[in-house]
Order: C-alpha cells, then structure tokens, then sequence
C-alpha cells in the first residue's frame, strides 16, 4: 500500500513537471532581440535556444530539491529538518528577489520580454512551493492518548 506522503510527493513532482512546462513555454517566448543576442554575443544562454534542454535543467532542479528535502526529512530530526527546509526556502526568495531586481535594472534582459521573465519568477515560485509543502507535512507519530502509570493497578477480568 502506498502512504499518503509518497502519493503527495508524487503529485507534488508531477504539479512541478508541469509548472516546468509552463516555465519552458514562456521562456520560449523570448523577444527577437533576445534570440538575437543569445545567437551572437550571450553565447553562454544558448541552452535557453532549446526547449527539452531548458526544461531538463529546470525540472531537474526542482526533482533534486524534492529529494534532497525527502531525505533531509527522513534521516534527520524534525528541528533540523526544518531549518535546511527554511534556509532553502530563503534561498529562493533571494533567487526571486535577485532575478527580478536583474530584470529590472538590466537593461539587456529588460529587452527579453515580460513573458520571458515571468518563466524564471514561476521556477523560484515553484521552488518557493516545495519548502513550504515540506514544511506544512506533518509527523505521523502514535503516540498514546493516555500514558499508562506502572503503578496503577490491572483490573481483574470478569467471570461471566
């Protein structure tokens, strides 16, 4: 039988192959500008040029974080657990906050269109997403309603 953190895990890498997707298509819909300078100066972002490759990278990213949480949550306590979680959710708001304040003040990637930027805001969203579903999971723990005391007395049982 398959638990219910493995079937929300699933879900949850299947919802991030998607928001991928997503992040892939409007990447894809750099300005000719863009595609132009990718082609002859930015000789580095020619992987952005190929649609599977970008989304390879971007899923990949996601799919390592997945992991890298799942086993943080698993070989670890729970305080621990929820400090790498909560520097790594940090870490994509910065990566949120730096992408959008390079898009801005950059006059170079202001030229590559709002669509453009919104696939790289969605990854860092998405990234964003994870923590916070490993940091909403909860324990599954059976811990006993009522502590039984070793000093209380059994009860006999009944002849009927």
């Amino acid at each position: 039988m398959i638990s219910s953190l493995k079937t929300r895990i699933a879900l949850l890498i299947c919802g991030q192959a998607l928001l991928c997707w997503l992040d892939v298509y409007l990447i894809s819909k750099i300005s000719w500008i863009g595609k132009l300078g990718i082609a002859t100066v930015h000789k580095e972002y020619r992987l952005l040029r190929s649609d599977w490759k970008t989304f390879l990278l971007l899923f990949s990213l996601q799919i390592v974080l997945i992991a890298s949480l799942t086993v943080v949550r698993t070989k670890c306590p729970r305080r621990i657990a929820t400090l790498v979680t909560s520097m790594l959710l940090t870490l994509g708001a910065v990566g949120l906050f730096l992408t959008f304040r390079d898009f801005i003040y950059t006059y170079t990637h202001r030229l590559l269109k709002e669509r453009f930027h919104l696939g790289f805001y969605l990854f860092w969203i998405g990234w964003i997403g994870t923590c916070i579903f490993y940091l909403a999971i909860k324990d599954k723990k059976d811990p006993a309603l009522f502590p039984l005391d070793p000093n209380t007395p059994t009860l006999p049982e009944s002849t009927i």
